[in-house]
């Protein structure tokens, strides 16, 4: 029996990070990658929080570290990013399952990152950057600590710009490849991550599809949607 047929995906696995590129071209002039979260995975797609959304049918290609590089198409929209179905055949899928085995099996060893056992992944990573001249975009929160953040969106403001993520004033202090990293001008506070959220007033505004509408889990059992956390 192939290993795609044997395997089984893997749902809540929003500890792994990554990066994407929507269709073949840059969407905006220096803006190339974006920072994703993995929501699911499975051998054939997967679901990704994801600051900038692309249409349904739209290309995407991800990378994961445990997965390595992914090439699809958006089926579908979630509250927080998209679902996408991987291209190619059995074999690319039977080699992804091989990598969800190892990834579902893994045996963690040796000493912790020290950088990253300060910093924090957030339950809800997508939220709204807010720029100096009042302009709100999407965002995602790479990650965070007590007195900065990583952050992906679909620009990259200059260093030493003020910004607001979510409801936490900040200044960008720093660019790289996927984003920028922010550095919080308000004294560290234990509801950090729930300041660092989507405002209420702007929930329903972000969200990319109503959120009462979406099942993030399997769609349903029909084979011939060829796509599923099964």
């Amino acid at each position: 029996m192939p290993a795609a047929e044997m395997s089984l995906g893997i749902d809540n696995i929003s500890a792994v990070a990554g990066r994407y590129v929507l269709g073949h071209q840059a969407r905006r002039p220096g803006v190339n990658i974006l920072a994703c979260r993995l929501r699911a995975i499975s051998p054939t797609g997967f679901t990704a929080a994801a600051p900038v959304i692309g249409a349904v049918g739209e290309e995407v290609s991800a990378s994961f570290a445990p997965f390595g590089t992914l090439h699809g198409h958006i089926l579908r929209h979630v509250a927080d990013g998209f679902a996408v179905e991987l291209d190619g055949g059995a074999d690319v899928a039977d080699a992804l399952a091989d990598r969800i085995e190892a990834f579902r099996h893994r045996t963690w060893h040796g000493m912790a990152d020290r950088r990253a056992a300060k910093r924090f992944m957030p339950a809800e990573p997508r939220s709204v950057l807010i720029l100096e001249h009042g302009t709100v975009l999407p965002c995602l929160i790479v990650d965070y600590s007590a007195s900065s953040a990583a952050v992906s969106a679909d620009i990259h403001p200059p260093v030493g710009a003020s910004v607001t993520v979510g409801q936490v004033p900040a200044r960008v202090v720093r660019q790289f490849d996927v984003g920028f990293a922010v550095h919080f001008e308000l004294p560290p506070a234990e509801e950090l991550e729930s300041m660092l959220e989507t405002p209420p007033e702007w929930r329903d505004t972000l969200a990319v599809v109503p959120p009462q509408h979406i099942d993030t889990s399997e769609p349903d059992d029909t084979p011939a949607e060829g796509y599923g956390y099964d």
